[in-house]
């Protein structure tokens, strides 16, 4: 595989990369980025649309602000053709996120050209917006922190990227490798895909080298997450391993459903739990209560949990988004997580992996245990 060398400017990372992806657009044939971009408040991040070079001064490539997962809005951009083509810069989770919902048909690669980043891990809620105004004047600052050594405890990362294992970008079409690396010498790039070796040539960028401990880090870095990912599972499964103990997890639940529309692999056009199917008729509580002594509404809120994890915990990429989301601050990505380990080991399943998702064909030796039949 063939890498690159963004050369270095003198005026940072931040303005290096915007520089390749105004690139993108003058000299690639991109007609449009999807990035995170500073909002009104000076503040705030969100993923942006932009068409034209200018569109970027307010880019925020390397943020710890995470604030949705980008991949239902590359899905947005991409469900049928536009006729356009567009450059999406994807953390890790986000490219996994986009991979499962092109499985589903709800997106498409056919017009993006995925740009994937080592992860720059994430902050949630205040402490980010803290951070976001402290050093609104310094955007280089994150990644001056966080990519020399991404194991640093005295950072408030959010718990799902502490829990990661899968930092490093798979399956996107070119790859900005960060860890192991001396930035202000020159960010390395390498084309995963030939249509991302097909940009990287239109952009005359000199060859470069993958950084020499790059492997280490990433090792490191993933053994280190690993061992924090058995701990939190050990103790979420003695935590969660009865329905009472499950129905105590989600005590402080209201029913909001913001786990669910902010997870981005969870993409049905019509939720059964906005449905006539969970309008009970009033005398319906009267009876519960009458068999149970007492019914807590809202309703239905285990169901609700039991049934998302059925339909996804498959795919579940750990992204974290629905903690974030949770008025009542339940972590509901610990458990989520917990279960999809389970899950995806089970069907032998990597979500964001060229895999087909588990039932979408046929296996003649598949759960012969569980079915019964030898």
């Amino acid at each position: 595989m063939t890498s690159f060398r963004i050369q270095p400017s003198g005026q940072g990372i931040g303005a290096d990369l915007k520089g390749m992806m105004a690139a993108m657009m003058k000299e690639g044939g991109m007609d449009g980025l999807l990035l995170p971009l500073v909002q009104a408040d000076g503040v705030s991040v969100m993923p942006s649309l932009v068409t034209s070079p200018e569109g970027l001064e307010r880019g925020a490539l390397l943020t710890p602000a995470f604030p949705v997962n980008t991949a239902r809005m590359a899905a947005r951009l991409s469900f049928k053709p536009a006729g356009r083509k567009t450059a999406v810069w994807l953390r890790p989770c986000e490219i996994r996120a986009f991979t499962e919902l092109a499985k589903l048909n709800q997106a498409s690669r056919e017009e993006l050209v995925i740009l994937g980043i080592d992860c720059p891990m994430a902050m949630d809620g205040e402490a980010c917006r803290e951070y976001g105004k402290d050093h609104k004047e310094e955007p280089d600052h994150w990644a001056g922190q966080v990519y020399p050594d991404p194991s640093r405890a005295d950072l408030a990362f959010s718990r799902a990227c502490t829990l990661c294992t899968a930092p490093v970008a798979e399956n996107a079409d070119v790859n900005f490798l960060f860890y192991g690396s001396t930035p202000d010498e020159g960010i390395v790039v390498e084309a995963g895909s030939d249509r991302g070796r097909d940009l990287l040539d239109r952009l005359s960028l000199e060859k470069g080298a993958v950084p020499e401990n790059r492997d280490a880090v990433v090792s490191a870095l993933a053994q280190s997450r690993e061992s924090a990912f058995e701990a939190m599972a050990g103790e979420v499964s003695c935590e969660t391993d009865s329905l009472e103990k499950l129905d105590a997890w989600f005590s402080a639940c209201i029913n909001c459903y913001n786990c669910r529309n902010v997870c981005p692999v969870c993409y049905c056009r019509e939720c059964v739990f906005n449905t006539d199917v969970f309008s009970h008729e009033p005398v319906q509580y009267h009876q519960w209560a009458d068999k149970w002594g007492k019914i807590r509404l809202p309703s239905d809120t285990l169901f609700y949990h039991l049934t998302r994890l059925a339909h996804m915990s498959h795919a579940c990429v750990g992204c974290g988004q629905c903690t974030r989301a949770c008025p009542s601050d339940i972590p509901v990505s610990d458990l989520f997580v917990t279960v999809a380990r389970v899950t995806q080991e089970a069907f032998d399943y990597r979500p964001g992996s060229g895999d087909p998702p588990p039932f979408t064909e046929f296996k003649a030796d598949e759960y012969q245990d569980v079915v019964g039949i030898e």
